[in-house]
């Protein structure tokens, strides 16, 4: 096909404009992908498994040295909390899945943590934070979480 030129009355030659499909096309294709990068990357890059103490072990290998939540009882016999100098200390017990059905525990270090007025025995306790080959859970910085067991204790009836 032959290009077709149109002129005005001054003489100035009007050329037809070039097809711009081609530009779009390989910049959508660009956006599309870098949106499928950016949601990839934040699914597997961001997530936190939630675990109790029995699935701990039963995928331990796999979960050595992986940011992870574990969830379960604290023994209060365990319980030890070590003020090393004046800015270090060291927090150590352990936790199971239920104080009434023993089974594994797991050992739970917190390094710089202030000792919690909730922590004793058979509190719901949740540490954010990874395990190392020898099993001991080590807590991220701010990763010990407490459930008050006494919360819904029965109140006194008050005197009238």
């Amino acid at each position: 096909m032959a290009d077709t030129t149109w002129t005005k009355d001054d003489g100035a030659v009007l050329t037809t404009p070039k097809d711009n499909r081609l530009k779009y096309i390989v910049g959508g294709v660009l956006l599309l992908a870098a949106i499928v990068y950016l949601v990839l990357n934040a699914m597997t890059g961001n997530t936190q498994l939630y675990k109790t103490v029995e699935e701990f072990y039963a995928q331990q290998s796999r979960l050595t040295g992986r940011d992870l939540r574990v969830s379960g009882q604290v023994i209060g016999d365990s319980i030890l909390f070590t003020q090393i100098d004046s800015v270090t200390s060291r927090l150590e017990f352990d936790i199971m899945d239920s104080v009434r059905e023993p089974g594994k525990t797991l050992h739970v270090v917190a390094m710089n943590e202030p000792m919690p007025d909730l922590l004793q025995h058979e509190a719901q306790a949740i540490v954010e934070g990874s395990a190392d080959s020898d099993g001991v859970f080590h807590v991220n910085p701010g990763g010990l979480l407490l459930k008050c067991p006494t919360r819904y204790e029965e109140m006194a009836p008050t005197e009238n």
